[in-house]
């Protein structure tokens, strides 16, 4: 079937439910996308230069029939529907703040109600300008997005031959596919095993800095992750828990912040190559500290405590003469005082045992 254009009233359009932009929790109604569409995503640039100079033909609006008569949902320019929707005096009318509408200039003025969408786009194509525009150039989705627009389209062939396939049709490569797939399956397994809830996570944004984190060496290792080939549980049963403290961590709840973001990745890896620091680490939460336990960091330590000491041995020739001025004795202070902390911090702690 050959693509076809059609001119359409901007009433007839509706959003895509099955955005991949669009977040799980998301209750996927006309109203909830609309919303978040404009707060979370922003169409104010589209807004201003829409308002300004009317619709350009440009990048095109696709769309498949809605099951309603004569209704159409927009597959690709969904942003631009909300521009449009705004502009031609729609409104969100969910309660919440709406957002401010800029003037229409005369040139805009009239023109804004009817535009052209294409239908019946061959999805080998539809899929690959998709990638294109979203996946690997222009207007980026994040990585959650990406993940499910991929997962959707793979039905569930994860074989070497689909992801190369795919990966070469959105221009991207088979491992960076591979990445998104088992970061989102990974989640997807830790909500349908209780360990993970969606609604509780700290923060909106979760996903990019668990699968950032969950790229590393180290943190697969811990996590006992089968990334290829690829499946739908990629933890086994027994490193579950593993998973539950690694989503704790990087994610948290509403009660317990996270403690480790992407720029902690190779203090977080060292902290988990290191049974001493993981154990720290899981009695006090506390990633600084656990990074005195690394043996690597413990050479450097060693270094850096015998200099001080050398240091004041080799002062303590010369200290009779001066022991009362007011200045040595402020210092020896302040060296007491630091070597008050640092028996403090190399006590035992609680609950652990020596090995």
């Amino acid at each position: 079937m050959a693509k076809k254009t059609l001119p359409v009233k901007v009433k007839q359009l509706e959003f895509d439910s099955r955005n991949p932009r669009l977040p799980e929790l998301l209750g996927k109604n006309q109203r909830e996308i609309f919303r978040f569409l404009v707060d979370e995503i922003g169409v104010e640039d589209l807004l201003e230069s829409i308002a300004a100079s009317g619709i350009i033909e440009g990048d095109p609006i696709i769309a498949r029939p809605a099951k309603a008569k004569e209704k159409y949902i927009v597959i690709e320019g969904n942003r631009r529907l909300a521009a449009l929707k705004l502009l031609s005096g729609e409104r969100i009318n969910d309660g919440e703040l709406e957002p401010s509408i800029p003037q229409l200039s005369p040139n805009a003025a009239g023109k804004i109600d009817t535009l052209n969408i294409e239908l019946d786009w061959p999805e080998p194509e539809l899929e690959a300008y998709l990638g294109y525009r979203h996946v690997t150039a222009t207007r980026e989705w994040p990585p959650e997005a990406k993940a499910r627009f991929v997962i959707e389209r793979c039905k569930g062939d994860f074989s070497k031959e689909s992801l190369s396939k795919f990966a070469k049709r959105l221009g991207t490569t088979p491992p960076t596919l591979r990445r998104w797939i088992v970061a989102y399956l990974t989640l997807n397994q830790a909500q349908e095993k209780g360990l993970f809830d969606p609604k509780d996570a700290y923060a909106k944004r979760y996903f990019g800095t668990f699968y950032t984190l969950l790229g590393s060496q180290q943190v697969q290792n811990f996590l006992g992750l089968q990334t290829d080939p690829v499946v739908s549980d990629p933890v086994p049963q027994d490193k579950l828990s593993n998973l539950k403290e690694f989503i704790n961590w990087s994610i948290g709840t509403k009660k317990s912040p996270p403690i480790i973001n992407s720029r902690d990745q190779q203090k977080f890896d060292a902290v988990l190559s290191s049974p001493s620091a993981l154990q720290y680490f899981r009695l006090k939460r506390e990633l600084e500290s656990a990074l005195l336990y690394t043996e690597y960091n413990a050479k450097e330590i060693v270094g850096k405590l015998l200099t001080a000491a050398y240091s004041i041995e080799d002062c303590l020739p010369k200290l009779f003469d001066v022991r009362e001025d007011p200045a040595v004795i402020s210092a020896v202070e302040a060296l007491d005082k630091a070597f008050q902390k640092l028996k403090l911090n190399t006590q035992q702690p609680a609950g652990k045992t020596k090995r």
